[in-house]
């Protein structure tokens, strides 16, 4: 054996392909840890014929199933991989936090004043939801869709 052999690292080709095997299937394309079977779903968030500009929507399982939530960017949402729902009923909750220009005190900090929001979507379609969406089996055909209608949230009177 020559020193440059001496120097040069053993790779066992079986035992890294068999390494590389695993971390791929653990990592990609696996079940989630918490065991449930999952979908991709998309869809679009419409407030009075308008795109939700920014918001979150959250799918909370009314029986055994994965409850999930994502972001709402120009009036769709997207759950997929190990965010993506799994078949059954949901309830869906629908938010969109936004300025209403003024500055009131931080709630935990009261000398400290922060941007005042307001949740623009009516309590129906959050706090008192009356959304239901249901995932077949296999996941949905088509992208899901929430047409919202209603006056927008006023800030509280101080």
């Amino acid at each position: 054996m020559t020193s440059t052999e001496a120097l040069r690292p053993v790779v066992r080709w079986p035992s890294a392909a068999f390494g590389l095997v695993l971390m791929t299937i653990a990592g990609c394309g696996g079940s989630p840890a918490d065991g449930f079977s999952r979908f991709p779903v998309e869809g679009t968030v419409t407030l009075d014929g308008k795109p939700l500009v920014t918001g979150t929507i959250s799918f909370n399982a009314l029986q055994q199933g994965a409850s999930a939530s994502g972001p709402i960017a120009e009036g769709a949402f997207r759950l997929v991989d190990d965010d993506g729902l799994s078949p059954g009923p949901y309830r869906v909750e629908i938010y969109s936090l936004q300025p209403t220009g003024k500055k009131v005190p931080h709630a935990d900090d009261l000398g400290t004043l922060v941007d005042e929001t307001v949740n623009i979507v009516p309590k129906s379609y959050n706090i008192n939801s009356v959304l239901k969406a249901e995932i077949p089996a296999g996941g949905p055909k088509e992208p899901l869709s929430f047409p919202l209608v209603g006056s927008p949230a006023k800030p509280p009177k101080r």
